[in-house]
């Protein structure tokens, strides 16, 4: 379908006498949709008044707005919110970095991203995440939050950075290639402790250090560095004895835990069992990990390598089936972006490449597509990517639902609109690459919108520079406007 762009008309014919039969007034009109409420699908018109719904109402109601946007046969979500995101690639800036990843995520009906704090420096301290926060608003063009740290030099500043509106705070176990401090058993407790006194989440990349150290290891002294060392180096086992310590932890200190990019039906069952047994436990799963799988590694090669890797085909078919089962909380990104000539180094040594896919601005379409394949209903698929995650984040009184009073943050979705992913003519990236290249998909997203304001349209970005907002998400910073304005200084 080709992209509606904005028409503007006039006041419409006063009101009636009748409450039935009165014009209602708004800035902003969007029609002809069918859109997603609380209540379900349904035919309807929303309106929009000071960058909030102000109303939702049948689609034949006397409408006078400023402004019209034409939905007619696209269906209207609410914005998408990725709460897995990495931006720190052109490396310019971190305004430069959020111009670019931000870009992207709006291309693909993104219009909230929490970004995690592997910046460089990193994002350990209170100071550098007030500075983070500045830099980031200066250039981003939706909206966004930031993910505190969980690290032996931030145990002392998680609650400064909580104060200032970080929802959470990210562990990463393993050794990484992105110069963030890796957590040992004891700073996870003491860290779990800390947060779960200020009521905060801790998220946890979780793979056992010592096991991928030695698988590494001894597949290197085998002159081992190809594809297939990369899944015997992380094996499910590293990814499901880590779930399981962290779960024992979080039990011991009564911390909420949310675990990041789970790839194993094995580890999800382990978070299920928590949550059942009264734990508040969480976990996410990436769309790499259910559109790809290890078979595709030989033919994608560095652009496939992530941590933890793709998993085979019987791996991927009960990670869906785990979705399926509402037993996951969120379907994120996880965008890692890397230049070419990083991820092509995957072909000399596996292990010397880079871990991460750049999908942002893809994975909307690309994932609700297969859900609809796979026999989900459209709002199944699309609560893991909005309502799901405002809960996790702590942005739920304000985004991830079309209801009166929200932010009116919009996805309009073509569900019958065949096109193919090439990156290289597509992406907002500063290199671009995707390994989705390719493939074919029948969802669209036509426009996005970010509290009222089109953002992108058919993959054009039309919002300027800095128009994105920082939203605090905890503390005493989280207050549900001025401070979010105020945040951009």
């Amino acid at each position: 379908m080709t992209p509606r762009g904005p028409s503007t008309e006039g006041d419409g014919p006063p009101a009636a006498g009748t409450a039935a039969d009165r014009t209602h007034r708004a800035g902003l009109a969007v029609t002809g949709g069918t859109v997603l409420t609380p209540q379900g699908m349904r035919a309807a018109t929303v309106l929009v008044d000071d960058g909030r719904i102000s109303a939702i109402v049948p689609p034949h109601t006397r409408v006078g707005a400023a402004e019209t946007v034409d939905a007619t046969g696209l269906h209207l979500v609410p914005g998408v919110i990725d709460l897995h995101v990495h931006f720190d690639v052109p490396g310019i800036s971190l305004e430069t970095d959020f111009h670019t990843g931000t870009r992207s995520a709006a291309a693909g009906g993104v219009t909230l991203v929490v970004e995690h704090p592997f910046s460089d420096p990193p994002t350990t301290t209170a100071e550098r995440y007030r500075d983070k926060r500045r830099q980031a608003a200066a250039g981003a063009v939706v909206d966004f939050g930031l993910w505190g740290a969980l690290t032996e030099p931030s145990l002392d500043e998680m609650e400064g950075q909580h104060a200032l509106g970080a929802p959470g705070f990210k562990a990463f176990l393993p050794e990484n290639d992105m110069g963030f401090p890796s957590a040992t058993e004891a700073d996870l407790l003491t860290g779990m402790t800390t947060a779960a006194r200020l009521g905060a989440r801790v998220l946890v990349h979780a793979e056992d250090r010592d096991a991928l150290a030695a698988g590494e290891a001894r597949l290197r002294a085998d002159g081992r560095t190809d594809f297939a060392a990369l899944l015997e180096a992380r094996p499910p086992s590293t990814e499901i004895d880590a779930v399981r310590d962290v779960l024992r932890l979080a039990r011991q200190t009564g911390c909420a835990v949310h675990l990041v990019h789970l790839s194993t039906p094995e580890a999800i069952d382990l978070v299920t069992a928590a949550r059942a047994g009264g734990l508040d436990a969480t976990c996410e799963v990436t769309a790499h990990h259910l559109l790809l799988n290890a078979a595709d590694l030989p033919e994608l090669g560095g652009f496939a390598v992530c941590a933890p890797p793709l998993r085979d085909r019987d791996h991927v078919e009960e990670l869906w089936n785990r979705v399926r089962a509402g037993h996951v909380q969120a379907v994120v990104s996880d965008h890692c972006p890397y230049g070419r000539a990083d991820k092509l180094a995957a072909s000399e040594d596996v292990f010397g490449c880079p871990f991460g896919i750049q999908s942002v601005q893809e994975y909307v379409p690309l994932v609700i597509g297969e859900a609809l394949r796979r026999g989900m209903e459209l709002p199944e698929i699309v609560s893991l990517m909005t309502s799901g995650p405002a809960v996790l984040c702590g942005a739920a009184d304000s985004k991830g639902a079309l209801r009166p009073g929200m932010d009116a943050d919009f996805a309009l979705l073509d569900l019958d609109a065949p096109w193919v992913v090439r990156a290289e003519s597509q992406q907002h990236a500063q290199e671009r690459w995707s390994p989705y290249d390719g493939r074919a998909c029948t969802v669209k997203v036509v426009r996005t919108m970010v509290r009222g304001r089109t953002v992108a349209v058919g993959g054009n970005i039309v919002a300027p520079k800095g128009s994105g907002r920082f939203l605090p998400l905890s503390g005493p910073a989280a207050t549900r406007t001025t401070e979010g304005a105020a945040c951009r200084n």
